[in-house]
């Protein structure tokens, strides 16, 4: 089998209400081209949706519906309007050839036929055709791994939650949208506790798998729209809650620590003697003097209190404190 016979024929439709004059196209183009034909508009149009041929050779001057409605109607249907339409007919003078290509048509023959002017013209506009449709799939392609570099480039490599990058987008992004609309806004900074030590202890890889613990107990705590968990940097991880008073936030701080407490994860130097995680909560009902650095800074300080205090524990930034 050459190579000839392995490549898919383009499929062409005829439209003309004149039988003679689909039967002169057809010899012109079967033995390059499977042929389709239709003797009226609708069925022409019945044709196009059918088929979804890569080329319609259509009559201007048929019964019922001509050739410029049934172009007109291929247009503006989004399943059909890509397909190259090719008018041929007597009607030859500027304004019918100009009218049709304001329909949308690519080109216009006039009769009498001539065979190769024909078999030419089909084969640049199927050429033309072929290479739009590469482009607009190489297009559509380039713009799916575009997506894609763009969300890995959001995320923390190891533990899948987002990276510090996009957290201190995301945080800016709320606190500005808290501010114009007077809404609640909270953040919890969590870090594991004693995590060097861990490390030293049972060595990288069981360090890495336990941040990887980490990354999906917070996937997994933090579900509603809106919420960010991100990797704060190396063992620190960091929660956006929109829309979220700092009482909720640390009731939902709590759950984790309690998640994180259930996974019993062996941890020889810790005084808890299993792995645990300490957090500060920082929540408000947004102004202008609470920024980004505001929430950082008072999530922070609430951390501090909670590894100062033992460990193991939750601390809510007090409403009154100052940043």
């Amino acid at each position: 089998m050459n190579l000839r016979s392995q490549m898919k024929r383009h499929k062409i439709l005829i439209v003309d209400d004149t039988a003679a004059n689909i039967e002169i196209l057809y010899k012109i183009l079967k033995e390059n081209y499977d042929i389709l034909f239709a003797k009226s508009g609708a069925d022409g149009i019945r044709m196009v949706q059918e088929q979804h041929p890569d080329l319609v050779l259509l009559d201007i001057m048929m019964p019922d519906m001509d050739g410029y409605e049934v172009c007109s109607l291929l247009k503006q249907d989004r399943a059909t309007a890509r397909i190259p339409v090719v008018f041929v007919t007597a009607m030859g003078n500027d304004e019918d050839e100009a009218r049709g290509l304001e329909l949308g048509a690519i080109d216009y023959l006039t009769k009498p036929i001539r065979p190769h002017i024909v078999l030419a013209r089909v084969r640049n506009h199927l050429e033309l055709k072929h290479r739009g449709d590469l482009l607009e799939r190489l297009t559509r392609e380039l713009e799916e791994k575009n997506r894609t570099l763009d969300v890995l480039a959001r995320k923390d490599g190891l533990t899948g939650v987002s990276n510090r990058r996009n957290f201190d987008e995301v945080l800016n992004s709320e606190v500005q949208r808290a501010m114009r609309n007077s809404r609640n806004l909270s953040l919890i900074l969590c870090d594991i506790d004693h995590f060097k030590r861990f490390n030293d202890l049972y060595g990288h890889m069981a360090g890495d798998k336990c941040l990887q613990l980490m990354g999906e107990l917070l996937r997994d705590t933090f579900k509603r729209a809106g919420e960010v968990v991100a990797r704060y940097g190396g063992e620190e991880f960091a929660v956006i809650l929109p829309d979220t008073s700092a009482e909720l936030a640390g009731h939902m701080a709590e759950r984790l620590r309690l998640a994180l407490l259930s996974q019993a994860l062996p941890h020889g130097h810790s005084e808890h003697h299993v792995v645990t995680l300490s957090a500060g909560v920082a929540g408000t009902l947004v102004e202008r003097a609470n920024t980004l650095e505001w929430f950082l800074g008072r999530a922070d300080q609430a951390l501090y209190r909670s590894k100062a205090e033992g460990r193991n524990r939750v601390t809510v930034a007090a409403a009154e404190a100052d940043a």
